[in-house]
């Protein structure tokens, strides 16, 4: 996902004066301070077009950006920049208005001085909000971008074979151990019948029935089923407690009425009671 690159307050002020110094002459303090607006007004409102805009989202990527950051937090950090902003213009205006009055070299050095005090104060203030987007930053990044295709969704407890399944179907080449959660994102792959393209989407295991009490890695898996799949497949691996199984595929059934759901024994036996899928019928779509 798109994201802006966020400058830490002191290296974006000793970035603007490195460049300063070389743009203009010393003694030109009227083009100084507007080249520092310039560039300041360039940054903002980059930063400001590039952070995520809920408003703009489809339905996967507005859970996803949701479950990292609130919309109304996001929309506070990007307001701060603009206030920020407005700040740093309104001095700008008013220092450069002062230095055109003056004739004395001396008196525009101190303006100037005064100008960079406080317009880089200002700059500083952001300094709480630009570590937030920071550590936001690597989360948007690897929101995986799905096509628009026909969709199966493989769920099921942690260590139920759901990446060993999406290697068998696809030629997607994810990580795979023999420990708990190592699916951390969505890995997706894609195989064809008939010339129809198919997306496999295989999840982070899910160890909470409730999505209030998920983590940041499980959410992905309830947003993936809400908005992408039109198949799921809940992994179902009998040398697991069968009743957690059985409450868990229960729910979500229960939860998304509108899509397809079956049982798939990955590791052998069936899951009684429900409706079971063979490899063959996944390969063939014969649900």
């Amino acid at each position: 996902m798109k994201y802006p690159n966020i400058i830490m307050a002191k290296d974006l002020i000793d970035l603007l004066i490195r460049q300063l110094k070389k743009e203009v002459e010393s003694k030109d303090i009227y083009k100084y301070i507007i080249e520092y607006q310039k560039k300041v007004n360039d940054r903002f409102l980059h930063v400001y077009n590039s952070l995520p805009d809920y408003s703009l989202m489809p339905d996967y990527y507005l859970l996803m950006s949701k479950n990292i950051c609130a919309e109304t937090t996001m929309l506070k950090h990007k307001n701060h920049y603009l206030s920020t902003l407005k700040i740093i213009n309104k001095l700008a205006e008013q220092y450069k208005g002062q230095v055109k009055r003056q004739k004395e070299q001396k008196v525009k050095n101190q303006l100037k001085k005064e100008f960079l005090g406080r317009a880089n104060s200002a700059i500083k203030k952001l300094e709480a909000t630009n570590k937030q987007l920071i550590e936001y930053k690597k989360y948007f990044e690897r929101i995986p971008n799905p096509k628009d295709l026909f969709t199966i969704i493989l769920i099921g407890v942690p260590n139920s074979g759901k990446t060993t399944l999406l290697t068998q179907l696809t030629s997607a080449n994810p990580e795979i151990n023999s420990y708990s959660f190592t699916t951390k994102s969505l890995n997706i792959g894609y195989f064809k019948i008939r010339e129809k393209e198919i997306q496999v989407v295989d999840t982070p295991g899910l160890i909470h029935m409730e999505f209030r009490d998920m983590n940041l890695i499980e959410k992905q898996t309830v947003v993936a089923i809400k908005t992408i799949s039109d198949v799921i497949l809940f992994l179902y691996n009998q040398y697991q407690g069968f009743e957690e199984q059985e409450k868990m595929f229960l729910k979500i059934r229960d939860e998304n009425k509108d899509k397809k759901m079956f049982a798939y024994p990955s590791f052998g036996g069936e899951m009684k009671g429900y409706p079971n899928v063979t490899f063959e019928q996944i390969k063939n779509i014969d649900f």
